[in-house]
This record gives C-alpha cells, structure tokens and sequence, in this order.
C-alpha cells in the first residue's frame, strides 16, 4: 500500500511557481556604465547619467514623426545631443522605452540592442554610430513620467 502511495504522490502534478525577480545584494556593473545611477543632470549628455522628465506621449510632436504609435497611457519627449567626434555611442535606459536618434530630421539606424543585466538598473542599451554634429534622442512608450539615461561613448566588453 505505501508503495502504491508513493508512486501515486510521483505521479501527482506538481505546481509550477512562477519565477521570481532576482534580488539584487550589489549593483552589477556594465562596461561604460560606470556612472550609472550618480547622476542629477536633467539633459543627456556624454558620460554622464541624466533623469530626464518625460510628457503624456500624446502631446508630444515627435519630428520626424514615430515609426509607430505610442502605447495609451504612456510618456515620451524629445532631447538634444551635442556630439563631438564620431564613433559608436550606447545610450542605456532605466525603464523599457523605445529610442531613436534623429539627425538632420532622419531617423538613424541602430547598430547593435541588448537588454541591461539584472541588477545593474539599466533595462536597455541600443547602441548608434554617430558623426559629429547635434542628434536628437527620442524616447517613446515609457511607462513613468520619468526615465534615467546615460550615453556611453566607451566601448561595450
């Protein structure tokens, strides 16, 4: 009888529990990043963290306009970077949004994307070649009216 209890408890679907978010001793670090997280500027600029303030999506006048149509409910904006020398840049995000960087009134294409490693704070890194001269970021579909930002002139690992 015990050996029939046995097998039937082994037979017995057990429950999936669903996988928990890591919890963080110490915040990992990612090449180029190390500022992340001791910074007040409000404005992006190169090396160095930034909080930008972001406004209802739908009142924002994405020029040119986005590839695709903000999520209801969510924040966006527009900022101004001013670049010295060409190379690769990454722009790291604190929160999911999308990122695009205009110059000229064209939207440019990413070269590389990959999601930041748990507990370092960054949800996001896309990463651009650019050339000297004034680009614009523009954030899209973030969920909070405020998002962290850094641009990394520094290569990735």
């Amino acid at each position: 009888m015990r050996r029939l209890l046995a097998a039937a408890a082994l037979l017995t679907p057990m429950p999936v529990l669903a996988q928990a978010d890591p919890v963080c001793i110490r915040q990992e670090m990612v090449a180029g990043f190390g500022q992340w997280g001791k910074g007040g500027a409000t404005a992006p600029s190169i090396n160095r963290p930034a909080t930008l303030a972001l406004k209802p999506a739908g009142t924002v006048r994405f020029v040119p306009a986005l590839a695709r149509t903000p999520a209801a409910g969510t924040y966006g904006g527009f900022y101004a970077l001013q670049v010295a020398k060409a190379g690769r840049y990454r722009i790291a995000l604190g929160q999911r949004a999308w990122i695009d960087v205009v110059r000229g009134g064209t939207r440019l294409e990413s070269v590389a994307h990959r999601h930041g490693p748990a507990c370092s704070g960054i949800a996001k890194i896309v990463a651009f070649d650019l050339k000297p001269g004034r680009h614009w970021i523009q954030l899209s579909d973030a969920r909070a009216p405020t998002i962290a930002l850094m641009v990394s002139d520094r290569p990735a690992d």
